[in-house]
């Protein structure tokens, strides 16, 4: 079974939620009547029954209405108050007196009903013919033992019939608003779901080849524009995404091809001349090094896709950072000096973090290795270690050539180099500052760089402080 779309399940809720509150509030609204019409209908009967006791008169062992003839309002009042009216003479229950009216309607009642309505309720309904009427029962003293009972009756169709007006009008209307109710609500409910329906043809529209388009904004600053402004900065990281994979791409494959041409030509020279031993041995020594930087960039890469993917761990322990970037200086130092390039160390004592010593060796190398390739003959390179802020911070400045400031913001893409017209000649295929940058986020830090060009580059790690509330941000 075909579910019911968005538009069909609104409308539906709509009314289905009207209906429920029809039917409440008509429930309430019919109690209330019958309450305001139960109240009115008992206290005009008290009002008539009080208005007529003040004009009766217990004479001769009856009951007699003294009226004022020359009053006319007054006669109309009580012509109109005993329209339904009977006096029966207590303890024996005879009739004295009955109005024109119950008589008409065949009122008869048993000397045991009137002594039974003597001590009943105040108030009784009596079913006449096709109508209901309801009676004050009221007891008047005369000569002892002689009491008289008045009873004042009104009908209670124009109640009856004001409920059964109003069940009409609610089994009627009630039905009818939940009609128009429904119509109406398919109508708006088209109406509100047209932009998404907008939205979602621009949407489709969009494929990897056109992610630079975006979806329109209406200006409303509703939840439709919230919805294509979040679906459009989503596009914008796809983007990102989906240019970092062809940059990837692109960088892998020249990256590897340049090594696989030199490969494959070396080879095929060497068979088609005859060759010595010792050029053979200088042709294969000079393939390992090619088969090392291969290796070396495949080993890179597959850090890179098993830290993307999660599936590497490492310890969370303490490292003093302060020895760990003297010792890894210190090793560094002979290749430095190889290049007459003066390598110094400035490290505050005891700067504790939290995390992977070998991770974070890894770090602090890759760092020295750049400043080491980047800087020059005669140049220095300053390594430092010193507590800021709650956070450890590593520097390594290099007086070197610096970076071009539109390539500051990707130098930690993969693949990516600053200087692409010395990448023959300096070492290297762009992964270690990638790999540098998601070995600190780990770590919960960052790592932030500062360049010059043709003055020298600074790279600053910020690492939590061991303990330390990995929540806190280092500053600039």
């Amino acid at each position: 079974m075909k579910a019911l779309g968005l538009r069909a399940r609104l409308t539906l809720f709509y009314s289905v939620m009207l209906a429920a509150m029809l039917s409440v509030f008509g429930v309430l609204f019919y109690h209330a009547l019958n309450l305001v019409l139960e109240r009115n209908l008992t206290e005009e009967l008290r009002q008539r029954t009080v208005f007529l006791e003040n004009y009766l008169r217990v004479q001769d062992g009856s009951v007699q209405l003294v009226v004022d003839p020359a009053n006319r309002e007054e006669a109309y009042l009580i012509h109109s108050a005993t329209r339904y009216y009977q006096v029966f003479r207590l303890p024996g229950g005879e009739l004295l007196v009955q109005s024109q009216d119950l008589e008409l309607l065949g009122v008869h009642l048993t000397p045991d009903q009137v002594r039974g309505l003597a001590k009943a309720e105040e108030f009784t309904d009596l079913q006449l013919g096709r109508e209901r009427f309801r009676f004050h029962n009221l007891v008047i003293a005369g000569s002892d033992p002689t009491a008289f009972l008045v009873r004042v009756g009104i009908p209670l169709t124009p109640a009856d019939d004001a409920r059964k007006g109003f069940l009409h009008s609610l089994l009627f209307l009630a039905p009818l608003g939940v009609l128009v109710a429904a119509i109406m609500g398919w109508q708006m409910a088209r109406r509100a779901l047209r932009p998404m329906k907008e939205l979602a043809a621009a949407a489709r529209k969009i494929d990897i080849e056109q992610l630079q388009q975006r979806l329109p904004l209406r200006g409303a600053g509703d939840e439709v524009d919230e919805l294509a402004q979040s679906f459009n900065e989503t596009l914008s990281r796809l983007e990102n995404s989906v240019g970092q994979m062809k940059q990837f791409t692109a960088s892998i494959s020249h990256e590897l091809r340049t090594p696989l041409t030199a490969l494959r030509g070396e080879t095929e020279v060497a068979l088609l001349e005859a060759h010595s031993v010792e050029d053979y041995q200088r042709l294969l020594s000079s393939q390992l090094e090619e088969f090392d930087k291969l290796t070396h960039m495949i080993n890179d890469l597959l850090v890179l896709a098993n830290a993307e993917a999660g599936e590497i761990r490492w310890a969370e322990q303490k490292v003093d950072l302060s020895v760990l970037a003297v010792s890894l200086a210190e090793q560094l130092e002979p290749v430095a000096a190889s290049k007459e390039i003066e390598l110094k160390t400035a490290a505050e004592p005891d700067i504790h973090v939290c995390g992977d010593a070998s991770w974070l060796e890894r770090v602090v190398l890759n760092l020295l290795d750049n400043a080491i390739k980047f800087t020059p003959k005669g140049g220095h390179i300053q390594i430092s270690v010193a507590s800021e802020n709650g956070y450890a911070a590593l520097r390594v400045e290099d007086t070197g050539m610096g970076i071009l400031p539109e390539a500051v913001p990707h130098i930690f893409d993969r693949f990516y180099r600053a200087e692409p017209s010395r990448s023959k000649r300096i070492p290297g295929v762009g992964l270690g500052l990638a790999l540098a940058r998601w070995i600190v986020e780990k770590h919960r830090g960052r790592i932030a760089v500062e360049s010059q060009l043709k003055q020298g580059t600074r790279f600053t790690v910020f690492l939590p402080l061991y303990p330390t509330d990995s929540r806190a941000h280092p500053s600039n």
